[in-house]
């Protein structure tokens, strides 16, 4: 079977589609973006977890008809770079069909649990490996025979696991994505000058403004399609959790720092083996894939639920895709 044995030895499989063909089983793709998030706290057991990439980028997050409609602007623009004598940007553009672009899939795992033996959990993680009767909070959408999850906690080890992409608010998403990628257009951009004419401000300047004028449009463009969705997401899932300042919440550094916490407090083990550390613990530098250590004191709201109480006990929070993130808890 291609169940996680956690040991180093597991395949991560391209898709859903080389899964059923190799093993015989049947998973589904991300349900995206989820429409009501609520929050279940309870036991778990029954934890099955399959390595398979998922489609989870931003055209993850877009129906079939709006990919429809982007797939016919991009024929027409195909069209015209046709006419124009560009025949490869042409065929290029003319590969695209309404199926999630491979480009869109992220490494990921898949898992199947259940929640106090009654409620039937599925959805996508981080490659954190849960346990037989760890104490869990579950952030899910709830479905007609199941819960759909996104997140999940185990507060025992502040540990939080999430659906891949999601990871921090979006006043660091620019700090972790793109500033790099300014960085690499200004060092290209001055390499390019530097080989093909004359170093000097006069040859840079115009150089900086050409390229500019398509790479940074272009950069802003993608880092608002992921405020709309991964990260929207990444927010809607702290609000529920009832975390404080979720657009400022970068869980990376967060993890980061709890490790060094740790190893101050000699909890946390230097020896590292990358075959069973890495799906048990983060890594020295704070992040595992994706799955990290997380502070209460740092950024929850003091909260006096029983991470026992029984699986109906369920915090409903006003999620929808707006940009409100204020609570609507149910009286």
């Amino acid at each position: 079977m291609p169940y996680a044995k956690y040991d180093g030895t597991d395949v991560i499989y391209n898709n859903k589609e080389e899964l059923l063909k190799k093993t015989g089983v049947s998973i589904t793709d991300p349900i995206l973006p989820p429409k009501n998030l609520v929050k279940i706290t309870g036991t778990l057991s029954e934890f099955k977890g399959i390595f398979c990439n998922a489609p989870v980028g931003d055209d993850a997050y877009m129906s079939k008809e709006e990919r429809k409609k982007l797939n016919a602007k991009i024929r027409s623009r195909a069209a015209l770079a046709t006419l124009a004598g560009n025949n490869s940007a042409g065929l290029a553009a003319l590969g695209h069909n309404e199926d999630i672009h491979v480009s869109n899939y992220f490494p990921a795992q898949y898992f199947t649990a259940k929640l106090n033996n009654t409620i039937k959990l599925k959805g996508w993680l981080g490659y954190y490996k849960f346990n037989e009767g760890d104490l869990v909070e579950v952030v899910a959408e709830k479905h007609t025979d199941h819960y759909e999850v996104y997140a999940m906690l185990k507060p025992s080890e502040q540990i939080i696991s999430l659906i891949p992409l999601c990871f921090a608010g979006r006043k660091h998403a620019l700090k972790r994505y793109h500033i790099p990628v300014i960085l690499f257009y200004l060092l290209f951009t001055a390499g390019l000058v530097y080989l093909s004419s004359d170093f000097t401000l006069d040859n840079l300047i115009p150089a900086y403004i050409g390229i500019g004028a398509f790479y940074i449009p272009t950069i802003f463009i993608l880092y608002y399609k992921m405020i709309t969705t991964n990260i929207k997401l990444a927010e809607r899932i702290f609000s529920v959790l009832g975390w404080q300042n979720v657009t400022n919440i970068d869980l990376i550094d967060i993890s980061k720092k709890q490790v060094k916490k740790l190893i101050a407090q000699g909890k946390y083990s230097l020896e590292w083996n990358d075959n069973v550390d890495r799906f048990i613990r983060p890594y020295k530098g704070g992040d595992g894939w994706y799955f990290f250590y997380y502070d209460p004191e740092m950024f929850c709201k003091k909260n006096s639920e029983d991470l026992l109480a029984e699986p109906d006990h369920i915090t409903e929070i006003d999620t929808e895709l707006d940009d409100n993130l204020e609570d609507k808890r149910k009286e």
